[in-house]
């Protein structure tokens, strides 16, 4: 079966203080919720280290959330990040798209 896979890297660095205000477990949850919330149900969520460079120049390295996800439209994927961005204070998170192809064996 041929499908997308996105994958979501979110940093959880605040975009302004450039320090982790929200704690890596509060994070996570807040993440799940907001896939559940909107009708994600194929996901998987695991945390990683990452190094993000701001507009400003400012180099920052933080605790990150990767979040792959199948069976969905760009169009939730790009609503979730949204909410994200605003929830999680986020100056950006990055989107990757790849075709894939799955079975269930």
């Amino acid at each position: 079966m041929k499908e997308k896979k996105y994958i979501l890297n979110v940093g959880l660095n605040d975009k302004d203080t450039k320090l982790q205000k929200i704690d890596s477990i509060e994070a996570y949850k807040i993440v799940e919720n907001t896939l559940l919330n909107n009708g994600l149900s194929g996901y998987t969520i695991y945390q990683g280290k990452g190094l993000y460079k701001h507009d400003n120049g400012t180099i920052t390295q933080e605790n990150t959330l990767i979040i792959e996800v199948i069976f969905t439209s760009e169009d939730i994927i790009n609503k979730v990040i949204k909410i994200l961005k605003q929830v999680l204070n986020q100056e950006s998170i990055l989107k990757q798209v790849q075709d894939i192809t799955i079975s269930f064996e």
